[in-house]
């Protein structure tokens, strides 16, 4: 069978390249000889094996310069059963957050205190071992696998490499090569299949697994992908990991997300020297106020800076996305509930974008925060105008931001301290009544004739919460639920909701993850997705609240689009 499907792939490259000169890859259909055990024993043209070794050095060079970032990373991981009509059912979860260092090794650095001993993780030999009888996956760790095809050892020495065909990823045209360690390979080899850009030879796919794990442990598969976030920089994205043969002890589905290379990329000195401050005109010696503030523009001033320190202390840690057209979305929301309930003497109100796939939100002194992983499983405008209205509601009542933070030294922590370091949760008195203003707000607005939608959107998120708990769990406000998830916010509206139909593929109560953002990996900024919504064939495509592979769209740099941001994204 082997031999049959190796000649095959070499009669379809063959094919390809008489309508590619581009790399005048010339298989002939003519001179392709039977394969014996190994790809690289068929007969390889100066073309191909030209080709072979650029992808070698430019692999290589990518593990290199791979190590002078230090990007953000968030691992999500849902456990799960089979089930025959919805496909999956999530039986638990686990996060990670943190960022890749490399200083001597390659580890994960992480933003929220772990449970796991210090000791118990520096003796793991993988992340993924067997503890007892049962497979066990250790997340800080977990998707450093995927970052390369081998770190030290790709060579011709370790791997022989079989080209497959021409496929476009996007607008990026690539050669599939298939890769096969070879018995001296060390443990850890890489076996799967890469993609290659035709351009620089770089690897922007590779899916696979890894060999050889050391005693205890085992390996998973993976599919990476890269992007072209600068040029000439194809960088890591986006990871996803799923297996379904371990056993009924794991079966589960991942996604590693990627982001804020640019905190470490190299800038140029002229970049600070060639600033230009373009004066006024006319000049203005002195301020337009001639008098101090009132008392109260002098409180709320403090409480102003204290919002901003910890926006500006979030955001340089890639925590929160940098200001964007997303937020000017969900200001448009917001802007729609302030004057439908006549909220004029509020301040200006504006909204930000959280990086993680928690679903959170809180308001600091005049601000909203909403999770990416929030926004994405939202499935209509009125549950987004849901979740903004509580938020709105805590301003309007006048919850107050702790005014500690306008004291810029409490922000003079490491990324790793940080969170442990904020903390805007509200007492539950507090709670209930942003809920019971928010529910107010809602029925004076023009989102009043579809808040069963809203409803049935928390009665699903009661569904789910008890078996994906990290899903639900905040990190710096309260979550949707409380109480062991027993309670969720905003919880009059589920009166009016239908019930929920998991097995009707003509209910739609909430989305799967990616559903609504893309996230630019090199600065942390987001954009609205452009994609078209699917008809769905059966109920097991539904998949709210859950895992599911991300597909990128894979453009060279100078190519990327600009993104329509306009409200109907946020309609099904």
């Amino acid at each position: 069978m082997r031999k049959v499907q190796v000649g095959r792939a070499s009669w379809l490259l063959s094919l390809f390249v008489l309508a590619t000169p581009v790399l005048m890859l010339a298989v002939g259909h003519g001179h392709a000889k039977p394969v014996k055990e190994t790809a690289d024993e068929q007969q390889e043209t100066p073309e191909l094996a030209s080709i072979i070794n650029h992808v070698i050095a430019s692999e290589n060079l990518y593990s290199i310069k791979l190590m002078g970032f230090s990007p953000r990373i968030e691992t999500y991981v849902q456990y799960y059963q089979p089930d025959n009509e919805l496909g999956d059912v999530a039986t638990n979860d686990a996060t990670f957050l943190g960022r890749l260092k490399f200083d001597g090794e390659a580890k994960e650095i992480s933003f929220v205190p772990s449970a796991t001993p210090d000791w118990f993780r520096r003796h793991a030999p993988n992340p993924t071992r067997v503890v007892g009888t049962k497979p066990h996956l250790q997340l800080d760790g977990f998707a450093m696998e995927a970052l390369t095809v081998d770190e030290h050892n790709f060579d011709r020495k370790h791997y022989t490499f079989e080209p497959v065909r021409w496929e476009y990823l996007g607008d990026v045209r690539c050669l599939i090569i298939d890769v096969h360690p070879r018995p001296n390979s060390e443990e850890g080899a890489f076996q799967g299949r890469i993609w290659v850009e035709d351009h620089d030879f770089a690897v922007v796919r590779m899916n696979g697994t890894r060999l050889r794990p050391a005693k205890g442990s085992f390996y998973v598969h993976f599919d990476c992908w890269r992007e072209n976030l600068q040029p000439g920089e194809w960088l890591p994205v986006y990871v996803y990991s799923q297996e379904t043969d371990l056993g009924k002890a794991l079966r589960y589905k991942s996604e590693t997300r990627l982001w804020g290379y640019d905190l470490n990329a190299h800038h140029g000195q002229q970049e600070w020297t060639t600033i230009q401050v373009d004066a006024p005109a006319p000049i203005r010696d002195n301020s337009e106020h001639t008098a101090d503030l009132s008392p109260v523009e002098s409180a709320r001033q403090m409480n102003m800076e204290a919002e901003q320190n910890v926006l500006d202390r979030l955001e340089r840690a890639r925590l929160i996305a940098p200001a964007g057209p997303v937020d000017k979305v969900l200001e448009t929301v917001v802007n729609n509930l302030r004057v439908t309930n006549k909220l004029d003497g509020l301040p200006p109100v504006q909204c930000r974008v959280m990086m993680t796939s928690s679903l959170e939100s809180f308001s600091l002194a005049y601000t909203i925060i909403l999770s990416r992983g929030l926004i994405d499983v939202l499935p209509d405008e009125a549950s987004l105008a849901m979740v903004l209205s509580h938020e709105l509601a805590h301003i309007a009542l006048g919850h107050k931001l702790d005014p500690k933070y306008a004291f810029n030294d409490r922000m003079i922590v490491s990324d790793e301290q940080l969170l442990s370091n904020l903390d805007f949760t509200r007492p539950q008195t507090d709670e209930a009544a942003a809920d019971t203003k928010g529910i107010e707000f809602l029925k004076n607005s023009p989102y009043r004739d579809n808040l069963a939608q809203a409803g049935l959107f928390l009665r699903a998120a009661i569904d789910a919460a008890p078996h994906v708990p990290h899903m639900f769990g905040a990190h710096m406000g309260n979550g949707l639920t409380e109480g062991n998830n027993k309670m969720i916010r905003m919880a009059a509206l589920t009166g009016s909701a239908p019930a929920l139909k998991a097995r009707s593929i003509d209910q739609i109560a909430a989305l799967p993850l990616g559903s609504r953002l893309q996230v630019n990996a090199w600065d942390g900024s987001v954009a609205f997705t452009d994609r078209k919504a699917v008809a769905l064939v059966d109920a097991g495509e539904k998949m709210p609240f859950r895992v599911t592979p991300v597909i990128p769209y894979l453009r060279v740099f100078a190519q990327a689009p600009k993104t329509d941001v306009s409200a109907q994204n946020l309609t099904q």
